[in-house]
């Protein structure tokens, strides 16, 4: 069989399909064509198999040669803008796959002095003048997690475009504009992490921006005369926002057909851009991927005294006066505002894990004006579809934490047990209260035994439902009481030993199985130093379920797609609310595995009868 429909590939290829004769020479291409077929007889369809080899290998798309010179050959690219003209370029993918990159943009002004803390402002315009868009600018400013170093540049605020094609006589493209995450604390718009290769393989306009982090992005003022209601950095996600829907025609994509998604922090930030209503109609669909802005971390205990202990922490030694520490605050070089850890472990066993994270403004002006529940009931959202989802073991990002001082953290909790419980109910029970409830959420995950140090894979479990699935469970809820448009759930469940690499990264030799927060990342977007896979490889076919998943359902607002396997992916409903579909070494529709640990979070909350 394999062999009859290899020569009908071949067949195929010789009478209809005219290839670069570099590419039938080039080394090992018959071998991969070969290991192709064995593997899609195997586990797929014919078409699927043809499908994959020619969308993949990159046969017809004539990619160029993009170590040539830059003037008048095909691999430099000019799109006019209203602003401006930007010169990008022409690539190839990992495998293969032609697209246009045009890296470094500016969407707002440099947020230097006067602008530092505040909302951003278009930038200029630059008419008279090329801008150079074939280099990516640097990151936000930021301690980098490995070196403990600072990176990264004040001036930030650019964005990258990244689009198939710009053949007008089809249709404009889908356009997908992620937001990455990172505890609003690190990250940027990376080639590095957040590479164009996979999403490319598709035809759709992809989109990734900078947005301001920590103090820088997050800060807020508690008087409305310093005009710092906070926020900044979802200010910044607001103005990219715009930027799109005004300038993504100009890359052949379609502004009427925007799906925004972001995992993390960036998840949480897509649900604030789902109900806040100055980013009505700026998008149409939405992802959110292991994150809500009821996840804990998007918290901050005493938020309103954090400027005065960032100054000092600065070296502000003045008067302890509002308007004397702002200016304080805008003159001193950025990166003493960075890095600074202001909480302990006992707020961490809350899951308060950054000081520096959107809330509610200070003042009656600013973005965030009621409580998140309040947020999601008013949401502008309901009329858009939603595709929401996490891994399967969020909690081992915890990991690094329950190993400072010696599981320091661990001891706190088996000492006072009432700190699994979610902060809010915390303080709103009574001590009674606080023992029935955390005594049912510690036997839950933990049984008779209760906390102890032996098993640390317990506590994040604890941990995954604290920190990331009951938050996007809420959601689930919350949409199914309030949207009109259909919600899709996921489940992240791949298990790779070398592929998973948040996993590997945190927790090295110590924890060698299970599906970190953030694994998932590693089969959407291509990471630095990632090579090319096996295409009968377990993780390639995974690559290419999830960027066929994220890619239709930004097409069509539905997911469902002949990766997703034979079963009807359905979207939650009411009767069905842990209806998700599976991804693991197969793809299948099931009964979400964390359930029963939800309804016992689910308990705890209704007896407080807490607000969704």
């Amino acid at each position: 069989m394999c062999f009859i429909f290899r020569f009908k590939i071949w067949r195929l290829f010789e009478n209809r399909i005219k290839v670069p004769v570099c590419l039938w020479s080039s080394p090992g291409i018959d071998n991969d064509m070969w290991k192709l077929c064995r593997a899609t007889c195997r586990c797929l369809s014919q078409s699927k198999c043809l499908r994959f080899y020619t969308t993949h290998c990159g046969f017809g798309t004539g990619c160029p040669d993009t170590s040539s010179s830059d003037e008048g050959v095909p691999d430099s690219k000019v799109v006019e803008l209203s602003v401006g003209s930007v010169r990008g370029r022409r690539q190839c993918g990992l495998y293969g796959d032609a697209f246009y990159s045009f890296e470094g943009i500016p969407f707002a002004k440099p947020p230097l002095g006067e602008l530092r803390f505040v909302a951003s402002r278009p930038a200029d315009a630059w008419r008279n003048q090329e801008l150079d868009a074939r280099q990516e600018k640097p990151v936000p400013l930021q301690v980098d997690r490995q070196t403990g170093k600072v990176i990264g540049s004040e001036d930030c605020l650019y964005l990258n475009v990244y689009t198939k094609h710009f053949d007008e006589t089809r249709p404009p493209l889908p356009v997908m504009v992620y937001i990455y995450g990172g505890g609003f604390r690190t990250g940027g718009a990376l080639r590095s992490k957040y590479g164009p290769d996979y999403l490319m393989t598709k035809e759709v306009v992809y989109v990734v921006f900078n947005y301001r982090l920590c103090s820088l992005g997050f800060l807020s003022l508690p008087s409305r005369e310093s005009n710092v209601p906070g926020n900044a950095g979802l200010h910044d996600q607001l103005m990219a926002l715009k930027w799109v829907n005004q300038h993504i025609r100009n890359f052949n994509g379609d502004p009427q057909n925007i799906t925004l998604f972001g995992e993390s922090a960036g998840a949480a930030s897509v649900h604030f851009m789902m109900c806040l209503p100055e980013a009505k109609c700026l998008f149409h669909k939405a992802i959110m991927m292991s994150g809500s802005m009821l996840s804990p971390w998007v918290e901050t205990p005493d938020r309103q005294n954090l400027f005065c202990r960032l100054a000092i922490a600065a070296g502000y030694q003045g008067p302890q006066e509002e308007a004397s520490m702002l200016e304080f605050l805008r003159s001193v070089a950025a990166e003493k505002l960075l890095g600074h850890e202001f909480f302990t472990a006992r707020e961490r066993c809350f899951g308060f894990l950054y000081p520096f994270v959107p809330g509610a403004a200070t003042t009656e002006d600013g973005l965030i004006r009621s409580s998140y529940p309040q947020l999601m009931k008013e949401a502008w959202s309901g009329q858009i579809p939603l595709l929401l989802g996490g891994t399967s073991f969020e909690g081992l990002v915890f990991y690094p934490f329950c190993k400072l001082d010696n599981g320091y953290m661990l001891d706190l909790l088996k000492h006072e047990p009432e700190m699994v419980l979610p902060h809010e109910l915390y303080h709103s029970m009574s001590n009674e209260e606080r023992l029935k409830a955390s005594d049912e959420l510690v036997k839950h995950h933990y049984g008779p035994r209760g906390i102890t140090k032996n098993n640390v894979t317990q506590i994040l479990d604890l941990f995954s439902y604290k920190l990331f699935w009951h938050g996007m469970h809420r959601v689930v809820l919350s949409r199914l009481s309030q949207a009109q448009a259909p919600t899709y759930l996921y489940r992240f469940d791949f298990d790779s030993p070398k592929w998973n690499l948040m996993r590997n990264n945190l927790c090295g030799d110590d924890i060698k199985r299970g599906v970190c927060h953030a694994d998932d990342l590693g089969y959407v977007f291509r990471k630095k130093y990632q090579k090319k896979l096996p295409l009968d490889s377990a993780e390639y076919l995974t690559i290419q379920r999830m960027v066929s998943i994220l890619t239709t359902f930004a097409r069509t607002g539905d997911p469902n797609c002949p990766e997703t396997g034979p079963d009807q992916w359905a979207p939650v409903t009411a009767k069905y609310p842990f209806k998700v579909l599976n991804i693991g070494q197969n793809v299948e529709c099931v009964t979400q595995i964390e359930k029963d640990g939800l309804e016992v979070w689910n308990r705890i909350y209704n007896s407080r009868k807490v607000a969704e």
